[in-house]
């Protein structure tokens, strides 16, 4: 097949939407299909520094960067490209929501006859419809994701629970698949010596390290997390928080304001956005990695610390909370300090416990979370779709 991705960012500062789009092209590019990846240069606010136009290899994987305009929100080049490559293509698969990328990817493959799989990537969660410019993102439905969504050979969630939480929003006749993301088990498999990241961080060494690993935003939980934190270090002297993502700078000023509100900054370290091998080491010497989100279509940091052995305490708002409780690889707990903190209290002091959900989770990921599982998925899908489209049209 010849299959065109698109997206508006890809950016490292996306952090799990990154990791997945890859992950995705990589995983059918190894089934032996031609993937080619379009998205634009924008970076928040900013634009990362990358050749413009030209085939640009990120970790494996084929991609066009073009100019990202007027505040980040258009890019005629991309536009352009995609009226040029949609008709080249078999299947199109087009990532996230509320984008002029998405859009006029969406249009030219209606306008070509060509099938397209719209991916919605958690944007219509309730939470993050609701909070802000709830108004204008109504209208961009009701203007343009209906015809979109109606149009799609097929909508692809990652979660059952991100499929529900769509459909709140977008009704009417609709094709839909919910097909798991996927990590690569190599950089897994031969993990740093634990006690690397640490010797960085002379103020964990000895403590039981609570991880929180990914964009700092508010759906994460993040508040939630630090007044959990607080409590559990009144009542231990053994913890630290280790926070690692990078995010909005004003969001995580709020969150160092609350920690030394709270006189825990000492017990507590951020380390800001760090490379993919810094991450591992994190992620090596953790003790526990919580995740209290209030809204997450899938959870791929989830994923990458179970990978690593590491017990997981997350919300049942995360969307693979059920396959979790189900395999015993963690800990399910409601956005509530009270059960985070009984969850976080559980696990410290507890080896054998943490031991067993550590490894309860890496089986849960090596049965149903692997890149190549992923892509199997994705091929019998958009196999099937392509075939169907044919039929009908």
């Amino acid at each position: 097949m010849r299959i065109l991705v698109t997206a508006a960012g890809i950016a490292p500062s996306t952090g799990g939407g990154r990791v997945g789009i890859l992950g995705m092209c990589r995983g059918l590019a190894h089934r032996g299909h031609q993937v080619t990846l379009l998205t634009t240069n924008t970076d928040g606010s900013g634009v990362i520094n990358v050749p413009l136009g030209t085939p640009v290899d990120q970790e494996g994987v084929e991609t066009y960067f073009y100019q990202a305009q007027l505040r980040n929100m258009f890019s005629l080049p991309m536009a352009t490209a995609l009226k040029r490559m949609v008709p080249l293509s078999d299947i199109v698969l087009i990532h996230s929501l509320y984008q002029f990328t998405s859009t006029i990817a969406a249009h030219y493959c209606r306008k070509n006859k060509v099938p397209y799989v719209l991916r919605p990537h958690g944007t219509l969660d309730p939470f993050l419809v609701y909070r802000r410019r709830w108004l204008l993102k109504w209208a961009y439905i009701k203007l343009f994701e209906v015809r979109n969504f109606r149009g799609a050979a097929a909508v692809q969630y990652s979660s059952a629970m991100e499929e529900g939480m769509t459909q709140r929003f977008v009704s009417g006749p609709m094709r839909s698949i919910v097909i798991p993301e996927g990590i690569s088990l190599e950089k897994f498999t031969n993990i740093p010596i634990r006690g690397s990241f640490r010797t960085r961080y002379p103020e964990t060494v000895g403590k039981t390290l609570i991880l929180f690993l990914g964009r700092f935003d508010q759906k994460k939980g993040i508040e939630l997390l630090v007044a959990s934190f607080n409590e559990l270090a009144l009542r231990r002297t053994d913890v630290h928080l280790l926070l690692v993502g990078g995010g909005d700078s004003d969001y995580i000023n709020k969150i160092m304001g609350m920690l030394r509100d709270r006189g825990i900054a000492h017990r507590s370290t951020y380390t800001g956005m760090v490379s993919e091998q810094e991450k591992i080491r994190a992620l090596t010497d953790a003790d526990i990695f919580v995740l209290p989100s209030h809204g997450e279509n899938f959870g791929i940091a989830v994923v990458e610390a179970m990978a690593c052995g590491i017990p997981v305490i997350i919300s049942d708002q995360v969307g693979i909370w059920q396959e979790v409780a189900e395999a015993e690889a963690g800990i399910v707990t409601r956005c509530d300090s009270a059960e985070i903190i009984l969850a976080m209290e559980e696990l410290v002091g507890n080896p054998f416990r943490m031991r067993r959900l550590g490894e309860n989770g890496k089986k849960l990921v090596a049965m149903q979370f692997t890149q190549g599982r992923m892509a199997e998925r994705m091929e019998k899908a958009f196999n099937r779709l392509i075939v169907e489209f044919e039929t009908l049209s």
